[in-house]
């Protein structure tokens, strides 16, 4: 054979072991750019199934039922009605933790009955509540109705942290059953009956006065939504 076909064919066969190499080097670094994006994506969702879920959101109508309500009850201050709320909402998941209602003479009778057969289930430690906020007031007819939001989280029974949004309705001046009359607050200096859980001054002997925020609100209803 001519030395120049040897040369020919060595160069042919460096060429197809170049060719290989090339392609080998060309698919590894595929498959490592492959396994690096994997690995980044296994990575994003292992950290996001230890992320603590965030407070749920909360729909407030504040700007909008605070006129109406101001209209029915001149002295409510919807700061402090808020710490209310607020002592509601960690009462209502703490009567879970202790399965038992914790809630005393500022709750009607029907809901704690309710209450009872419907406890909050799993709930441990570390109830908080992360902020409140009206979401709707019906001062329409006979019956009040002023409706709140609580975004509220907790260490359930296994050490993990839920986060819950509650709604809580109030219902003003008004018995256990919300068909029946108003409850009958009665005037500091003549004891006389007051015609409704907002009044600020007696139809009888004309005293004025200043009731306490809450006076006549009573939790009518609460549940998670």
């Amino acid at each position: 054979m001519d030395w120049w076909l040897i040369v020919l064919f060595a160069l042919a066969g460096i060429g197809v072991l170049a060719g290989g190499f090339f392609g080998i080097m060309r698919a590894t670094r595929g498959l490592r750019k492959s396994l690096s994006t994997i690995t980044s994506a296994l990575n994003e969702a292992v950290a996001a199934d230890n992320e603590p879920p965030k407070p749920r959101s909360l729909s407030s109508l504040e700007s909008v039922a605070m006129p109406k309500i101001l209209k029915d009850f001149p002295d409510f201050n919807a700061r402090v009605f808020s710490q209310r709320v607020r002592r509601d909402a960690k009462t209502y998941y703490e009567s879970g933790r202790e399965h038992r209602v914790l809630f005393k003479g500022d709750a009607t009778e029907a809901f704690k009955e309710s209450f009872a057969d419907r406890l909050p289930e799993g709930v441990g430690t570390d109830v908080t509540v992360h902020r409140v906020t009206i979401a709707g007031y019906d001062g329409t007819s006979r019956r009040k109705l002023l409706t709140c939001q609580a975004s509220a989280g907790y260490l359930d029974t296994d050490r993990v942290q839920q986060e819950r949004r509650l709604a809580l309705s109030y219902i003003a001046g008004y018995a256990d059953d919300p068909d029946s009359e108003v409850i009958g607050f009665n005037c500091p200096n003549c004891g006389a009956p007051l015609p409704a859980a907002g009044a600020r001054v007696c139809v009888y002997c004309g005293t004025s006065f200043i009731a306490p925020v809450d006076r006549g609100f009573l939790l009518f209803d609460a549940r998670e939504d």
